[in-house]
């Protein structure tokens, strides 16, 4: 089975056991915690997919790593290192996060720029993709990239939309070489 359907089965699981429990908000910061640790920690990626580490001893780690999460993440993390499918973790908190979004009608937005955005320009951004995608709430991740130049670059779902410079230069090249 490929790692992206056992990561969806457990995130649906997930889904619907903070469903029954009444804990999707906090299960989702959860899981928003454990993806972002995950992310930020090759160590413990490393140590997630070695298969010489002892089962007991991963789980006993992950346990204590999170042990701030809620009683319904907790039995989740004994239930994933229990099945041996830990170094799926990341995975799974990944697929979990995109249902949670879905369900609750908010859009993920990553906007590249140069300098830094003032918050008018956020709330604008907000209201583009909300009156795009229907969107009941924007989350929004802004990265500073030199390589923009000016203006910026919005992804959110299936849409980019670059008005960088170096959009435009590289448009202006290929021009110029065609002609």
């Amino acid at each position: 089975m490929s790692e992206t359907k056992i990561s969806n089965r457990y995130a649906h699981a997930l889904m619907q056991q903070a469903n029954t429990d009444s804990k999707l908000s906090a299960v989702a910061a959860d899981m928003s915690v454990i993806s972002a640790t995950c992310k930020n920690s090759k160590d413990l990626r490393n140590a997630l997919k070695n298969p010489i580490i002892n089962p007991i001893q991963k789980q006993n780690a992950i346990l204590s790593i999170f042990s701030k999460t809620d009683k319904t993440t907790q039995d989740f993390l004994k239930l994933v290192c229990q099945r041996n499918r830990e170094n799926f973790l990341p995975d799974i908190a990944e697929a979990f996060l995109t249902l949670y979004r879905k369900a609750q009608g908010i859009e993920k937005v990553l906007v590249q720029s140069a300098a830094p955005i003032s918050e008018s320009d956020k709330k604008s951004i907000e209201a583009y993709v909300q009156k795009h995608t229907g969107a009941k709430a924007i989350e929004m991740h802004t990265e500073i990239q030199a390589s923009v130049i000016g203006g910026l670059v919005i992804k959110f779902g299936d849409n980019l939309l670059d008005t960088s410079v170096s959009a435009k230069l590289r448009k202006l090249k290929k021009e110029l070489n065609i002609a």
